[in-house]
């Protein structure tokens, strides 16, 4: 069985050059008719001040959100700070998200090697991508929209975190979406009035509709609505897109509001340590790079911490906050003692069993994505193969006799015409990992570690998970009809085990192990932060983003930070006003 080892996507080791080179032919002949591109022309276009009310440090879904919600009080000056560029084409298109992981859109992180994952990839380390650029990870994701279950959130709260529980964070789920799914257009639910679009994929394979009818065979529910209850069911994706173009947190939330003269973003501006008065323990500004020189800015009010649950941990330790022992080990003064960048959290799984059908349809390689003609149909009309994302269009939720919940992610784009994928993922894995610093040097990446298959429980899961899937295919009516099989061809890995034997979705699962970018708890809530997102003693500063959730929730990440955001921002106006 050949196995595509690149998370749905082709061409991982290709470099950002290759990604320019590709599209320099459709710039051309597009500019050549006159059509305009949009150029980053607005970011960075106002004199950096020296002190505003809030300074928010990263572009990132939280980011984004709380430096729009601030700046509509017309007499708060804000100053967003974002270490990567602003966005472009290359990123607005679904088809192409594969690419972009390969540029420097990502930071380009490398977790820890690993003893029982990540056995696939150079010295057994995965790689970590995480945004980097106006919109964080939201512009290098697959553009899924879950939210996760109730109980996610209702736990929360039961932890002492006053005012998570799911009926006081489903208005702000509300609040961000503007979902356009016609069936949903009544739900109470969804919402319609939000910033950030959500629709179905606008390219409709007919395997994603067998694989809803093999989920309904299998006794899973058929077109749920997995934003309510990822549970026992198979649906078609929502995604944020609009029209097939994505909708990045920074489209969504600082696009709209570029002209606020109290608004100020600064790129290419990376923060290397938040200022805090060691006496009065108090955030006073920050210290950052921009166009290689060293600056400073200084904050009234607070510093919005939204730089991810990599980089926030990563800030907080270089700035004097975290475990004392370890900031004492490399030289760090402490200023104030607390587990930051422990009990990291992510959802993994395996990436993907590729499974072969007797017909032949679109597929997303680099002849598709440079192919004009398929480009114009996605940039004029929102329509074809290039607004699929990953080339996924299909969600499943299972539980495994261990109890836990689990993703299937169905791809029925691929590199080849007459092949789909399915891909797994742990939604409650046992695994728990960490983000610490390397040395007190802020451009060096921090070290981050994760205990990927040290649990039995999530090896069994996933082995679980592997064999409905090909269950899924092999044993329906539905994908019987197209003559879909596991594509017979053994990964070469995993050759000295008989081929489908549980030793073999072991071998696979410990080679082909996937990260989803869903990294989170770092600054976790009760332990790092209280539950106003106040960095426990310490004024004036507040982490806004993935890693103050206290576990993660069964949802890819998006929609939830953006949760955060908005509660956040009411929060800090409301304390502030």
């Amino acid at each position: 069985m050949k196995i595509i080892v690149i998370i749905f996507v082709f061409f991982i080791s290709s470099s950002s050059s290759i990604l320019v080179e590709l599209f320099q032919s459709i710039y051309g002949q597009y500019l050549q008719q006159g059509i305009p591109f949009r150029e980053n022309t607005f970011l960075g276009n106002k004199p950096i001040l020296r002190e505003y009310d809030f300074i928010v440090i990263g572009a990132g879904p939280g980011g984004s959100v709380v430096a729009n919600r601030l700046s509509e009080q017309s007499n708060w000056s804000v100053l967003l700070l974002e270490a990567g560029q602003d966005e472009s084409v290359y990123t607005d298109i679904p088809g192409a998200t594969g690419f972009l992981e390969a540029t420097d859109y990502n930071w380009g992180y490398t977790a820890e090697p690993e003893k029982n994952g990540c056995l696939g990839f150079k010295n057994n380390r995965c790689p970590w991508p995480k945004g980097k650029g106006m919109g964080g990870s939201s512009i290098i994701n697959a553009m899924f929209y879950t939210r996760g279950k109730k109980e996610d959130y209702d736990t929360i709260a039961a932890l002492g975190n006053d005012g998570w529980a799911y009926n006081d964070v489903l208005p702000y789920f509300l609040k961000s979406e503007n979902n356009s799914v016609p069936e949903y257009q009544n739900s109470p639910f969804h919402s319609q009035k939000g910033n950030l679009h959500v629709e179905r994929v606008r390219y409709h394979s007919p395997l994603a509709d067998k694989f809803i009818e093999a989920g309904g065979e299998l006794g899973l529910n058929k077109n749920i609505d997995f934003t309510v209850n990822p549970e026992n069911g198979v649906s078609r994706l929502q995604v944020t897109t609009l029209n097939g173009h994505r909708v990045s947190a920074s489209k969504a939330y600082i696009r709209p509001v570029k002209n606020r003269q109290n608004l100020h973003v600064a790129i290419f501006s990376q923060v290397t340590r938040i200022l805090i008065d060691p006496k009065t323990k108090k955030a006073t500004g920050v210290e950052f790079i921009k166009k290689g020189k060293h600056r400073t800015v200084y904050v009234k009010k607070e510093v919005i911490l939204s730089a991810g649950a990599i980089n926030s941990p990563q800030l907080l330790m270089l700035s004097g906050v975290g475990p004392k022992d370890h900031l004492n080990n490399l030289g760090i003064p402490v200023i104030q003692d607390l587990p930051v960048g422990q009990n990291l959290q992510e959802h993994y799984g395996t990436v993907a069993l590729e499974f072969i059908v007797n017909q032949t349809g679109p597929s997303l390689n680099k002849q598709t994505i440079s192919n004009i003609h398929l480009f114009e149909e996605w940039f004029k009309y929102g329509r074809g193969p290039l607004t699929v994302p990953m080339g996924v269009d299909g969600l499943g939720y299972i539980r495994s006799p261990s109890g836990k919940e689990i993703e299937l992610i169905f791809a029925p784009l691929t590199e080849k015409p007459n092949a789909f994928l399915i891909a797994t993922l742990l939604l409650q894995p046992d695994a728990r990992g960490s983000v610490t610093l390397k040395n007190n040097n802020s451009l060096h990446p921090p070290i981050m570690s994760y205990g990927y298959y040290d649990s039995n429980t999530d090896l069994e899961d996933n082995v679980y998970a592997l064999k409905y899937a090909v269950k899924l295919v092999e044993e329906t009516q539905a994908f019987k009809d197209v003559a879909a099989k596991l594509n017979p061809e053994p990964y070469p890995n995993c050759r000295h085990v008989v081929f489908r034997s549980d030793d073999y979705w072991v071998c696979l699962s410990k080679h082909l192990t996937n990260t989803y970018h869903h990294q989170c708890s770092t600054c976790r809530m009760g332990d790092v932060v209280n539950n106003k997102l106040q960095v426990i003693g310490i004024q004036g500063l507040r982490v806004v983003d993935s890693s103050v959730l206290p576990h993660i929730p069964s949802a890819h990440l998006y929609a939830p930070t953006l949760m955060v955001g908005e509660k956040a921002a009411d929060m800090i106006r409301s304390y502030w006003s």
